[in-house]
Order: structure tokens, then C-alpha cells, then sequence
């Protein structure tokens, strides 16, 4: 690999991606879908062969790969950071009920559709078990930008996704019989323990320390050791590095210097990460996916159920714990998007041969334009279903 057109690779992704979000921002749009598209541009040149993979190493290139992965650590970081805990607590039982609603009625819905289709018992609840995972990374940067993260809609939302992600891991894990189902619940008990309970305790002593130290930007530099860390941990056990980075982002908000670190991350993360995440997310999403008709019906179900049983399940569970219709259907929307876990998901199965291989191209193109579809309406059905919040912020 040619080390020059990697670095040509970022300066013209990131280019790319404030131009897009400028050009959103004039369309009342909110600028992630400007990244994204952006993104899509610049992979459909490769994945047309309009331009030549040795020049735009977006594809199949570690570096660009780890970049992006670092943007939704940083981002699921800031998210942490921003989070109002007393709106947390006051929300968690929503969150919790909404999740449980969330995730039943697309695992349903999912498998009696493919059911109905024909295809296998194992591939029905595989199908079931991808439309459970909502991509958190795209809700938690909208509704940061729109500023309705810290609401009570946006803290059970980005707790919601959390709980959703840990129930996916669990559910993919059943649904293909590979690993122990206790041992991974152990895990992510051992995960929570160490980082939610004894982070909490000691976190203060561990800010003293980095200020004890008295050197240039140490509370940052340790606030982001500690990022890592809790990233290492949640991926080692369960291949979760955004859990670890999201909880470490809500400990140290407990704290007056976490909270101060907000502008600096933000530095970090705006300017350079999170938009490289952005526009490699939309790079990912193949258009080629779209001429093989087998693979449109597929998704056209899917979506379907996707979007569908996503607004349905959480609204629902949030409603029923005493929400209003407006915050209930806000809550629904922000369940939308579903991006690398998913494919995740998908790549598990596949592997452990849940999935017929007649079938696997079938579910990999179906997939890919679930989440191209996900992706880009969430966005606008967001600014659309917080319009009341964002224009009261504006006066």
C-alpha cells in the first residue's frame, strides 16, 4: 500500500465531507447526510471502476478502516460526555421497556416475513436477529447537532441503543449455536462491574491524579487513555469497542473536568474522526446492489420491517410507560438506522452457515440496501420529528 494515497485518501474524504455538510446545512438537512452521501459518491467511482482503487483507498484499506472506527469511538465518547444523568436515571425504565418492544417486534415480525418467503427456520431468525441492531452512531450525531441529545428523548434513546446492541450480540450468538450464551452474559456483567461501578468510584481519584501530574493537556491525554481502555475492554469480551467509549464518556461526565473536556474532544472528533466515519460509512454502501432484483424484493421486506417494527416496538414501549404520542414517535425514529452491525450480524451467520449458500448473495445485497435505505432517511425523519425542539432552541 502506497502510504501518499492514503494521505491523499483523507484530505479529499474529508473535503468531501464539510463541503457535503455545507451543502445539507443550505437544504435545512442535517450535515451527517451530506457526509454520507459524499461517501457514496466516492465509493460508487471504485465501485464502478471510474477510478482506480491504487489512487481512492477508501476500500479494503486498514488505515482508512481503523480511522473510521476511531470517528463513532469518539463520537459515542462525546456522546457520553454530553449525556444528562439526571435525565438518564429518570428515563432508564423507558429506555429498558422501549428496548425489550424494540427488539421483540422486529425479531418477530423479521422471522414470520422470511417464514412466509421460504426460506429456513435458522435464516428466518437470522433475518430477525439483523433488523434488532440499531446503528447509534448516526442518531447520537443528528441529535447532537440538532442539540436534543441532552433531552429526555435523546438520553433513553442513546441507553436504548446500548441495550439493543448487548441483546443483538446475545441473540446472533443463539440464533447460529456458536460460544457459550453464559460466558458472553458474564462477560458483559464483568464489563458493567468494572467499568460502570468501579469507574464511577474511582474516577475522581483518577482526575486528581492526571492533574497532580501537572504537564500540558494531561487531564485530556488520560481522559482519552481511559476512553481506550474501557474500548479495549468492551471489544476484547464482546467485540463492542462504542459500549466502552460511551460509558467512559458518562463517567467522567459525573465530573467538572470531563464536562470541560467537551470543546477539545469535540476539536478531535468534528474536525477530523468523525466525519472520516461518516463518509466511510457511505462509501460501504455498494449502489451495484440495486440491479439484482431477488436482492430489491428481499429488502424491500426488510425495510419494511425495519422501519416499521423499529417505530412501532420502541414507540410503543414508550408509550405505554407514560410518554406522549409526539416523544413516543421520537424515540421510534431514532431506532431507524442500521449500519455495521448488522452487517455484522450477517457475517457471523454467514460464517457459522446459518444461511444457505444459494442464499448468502441474496442476504448480503438485501442487507447492504437495508442499511443504504436506513441510513439516509433517518436524518431527515429526525429534523422532521424534533422541528418543535429545534425551532424553540432558535428563538
Amino acid at each position: 500500500m502506497d502510504i501518499s494515497w492514503v494521505l491523499f485518501t483523507i484530505g479529499v474524504a474529508l473535503i468531501a465531507g464539510k463541503i457535503g455538510d455545507h451543502v445539507m446545512g443550505k437544504f435545512g438537512l442535517p450535515g451527517v447526510l451530506g457526509e454520507i452521501l459524499m461517501g457514496m459518491i466516492l465509493g460508487n467511482l471504485l465501485f464502478f471502476g471510474i477510478v482506480d482503487p491504487k489512487y481512492l483507498t477508501i476500500h479494503n484499506n486498514e488505515i482508512f478502516d481503523f480511522l473510521s472506527r476511531l470517528g463513532i469511538i469518539f463520537l459515542l465518547f462525546l456522546g457520553g460526555l454530553d449525556i444528562d444523568l439526571k435525565a438518564l436515571k429518570r428515563t432508564g425504565k423507558v429506555a429498558t421497556v422501549s428496548t425489550i418492544f424494540g427488539v421483540i417486534a422486529p425479531l418477530l415480525m423479521g422471522y414470520f416475513a422470511l417464514s412466509t418467503m421460504g426460506y429456513t427456520t435458522k435464516e428466518s431468525f437470522v433475518a430477525g436477529v439483523i433488523l434488532t441492531a440499531t446503528s447509534i452512531g448516526i442518531t447520537v450525531r443528528v441529535m447532537m447537532d440538532m442539540g436534543v441529545l441532552r433531552s429526555e428523548v435523546g438520553t433513553a434513546s442513546l441507553s436504548a441503543s446500548v441495550m439493543d446492541d448487548f441483546l443483538g450480540i446475545i441473540l446472533i450468538i443463539f440464533a447460529v449455536g456458536s460460544g457459550s450464551i453464559l460466558g458472553l452474559i458474564g462477560k458483559i456483567t464483568g464489563f458493567l462491574i468494572i467499568t460502570g461501578f468501579l469507574g464511577w468510584k474511582l474516577v475522581n481519584k483518577y482526575i486528581n491524579f492526571s492533574e497532580y501530574l501537572h504537564v500540558e493537556k494531561g487531564v485530556l491525554s488520560m481522559a482519552l487513555a481511559m476512553m481506550f481502555l474501557f474500548a479495549f475492554l468492551a471489544e476484547n469480551w464482546f467485540e463492542a469497542a462504542i459500549e466502552g467509549s460511551l460509558i467512559a464518556g458518562m463517567v467522567l461526565s459525573k465530573t467538572p473536568e470531563g464536562k470541560s473536556l467537551l470543546e477539545d474532544i469535540k476539536t478531535i472528533g468534528y474536525g477530523f474522526l468523525i466525519p472520516i466515519f461518516f463518509v466511510y460509512t457511505g462509501a460501504m454502501l455498494n449502489l451495484t446492489v440495486f440491479g439484482n432484483l431477488d436482492s430489491i424484493y428481499l429488502a424491500i421486506v426488510l425495510t419494511g420491517i425495519a422501519v416499521v417494527s423499529k417505530v412501532i416496538g420502541r414507540g410503543f414501549g414508550a408509550h405505554i410507560m407514560g410518554w406522549d404520542i409526539k416523544k413516543s414517535l421520537q424515540m421510534g425514529i431514532g431506532s431507524i438506522p442500521r449500519t455495521e452491525i448488522a452487517l455484522v450480524n450477517l457475517m457471523v451467520a454467514i460464517q457459522a452457515g446459518a444461511i444457505l449458500p444459494e442464499n448468502v448473495p441474496k442476504f448480503i445485497a438485501a442487507t447492504l440496501i437495508l442499511i443504504t435505505i436506513s441510513v439516509l432517511i433517518t436524518p431527515p425523519l429526525l429534523k422532521w420529528a424534533f422541528k418543535d425542539e429545534t425551532n424553540a432552541l432558535e428563538i
